[in-house]
């Protein structure tokens, strides 16, 4: 081998190991560059897509909300005893012998089952007094925060012939169904 061939040699081996060096520096950057591309793209589609979630969350927050202020304003809580004390002091009026002249309440009946889960203790009230204590204590049975159903109501005149005007109290007979849902027993 002369030197001119050596040369050529020693060219085409540099040139091939300067393509291999690059080759081997290169590819894995080269790989690398494009798995992080990947990854990018995905994260731009998850950051759009969070965008997204986050509208959708945002709607579906407020729903629940709008949701939760009918349930509040057309629901009525069902507690787990018929707590009739507290109910009688809700619905009890000042007996100031002018508007009310008297109110009696009368636990008419034992619970009965008014369905699979709830039960409902008959209580009657009887309301001597003027109509607008009866009105009164009707309202307030319906803004009670718990379910009450008035069941009934009789309203008789007490007026004697020997009354003065404008003295003529009502009787009022308001029968209610005090509505509970008792615990209900696990059975084995």
């Amino acid at each position: 081998m002369n030197r001119r061939s050596m040369e050529r040699w020693s060219m085409a081996a540099t040139a091939v190991a300067a393509v291999a060096l690059t080759w081997t520096f290169t590819w894995p950057q080269w790989t690398l560059g494009s798995t992080h591309a990947h990854r990018v793209d995905e994260l731009n589609r998850k950051i759009v897509d969070l965008a997204g979630a986050k509208g959708t969350l945002d709607a579906a927050t407020e729903r629940l909300r709008k949701a939760g202020e009918q349930q509040a304003s057309q629901c009525r809580e069902v507690p787990d005893t018929a707590d009739v004390a507290t109910l009688m002091q809700a619905l009890s009026l000042e007996v100031d012998g002018v508007r009310v002249h008297d109110q009696t309440f009368t636990v008419a009946d034992a619970p009965r089952s008014l369905s699979e889960h709830y039960e409902g203790l008959p209580l009657e009230l009887e309301l001597v007094g003027g109509f607008d204590g009866i009105w009164d204590v009707l309202e307030r049975a319906e803004s009670l925060p718990r379910l009450v159903r008035v069941s009934g109501l009789d309203i008789a005149s007490t007026a004697r012939r020997d009354d003065g005007p404008g003295t003529k109290p009502l009787r009022a007979v308001l029968s209610l169904d005090v509505v509970y849902a008792p615990a209900q027993e696990e059975t084995p």
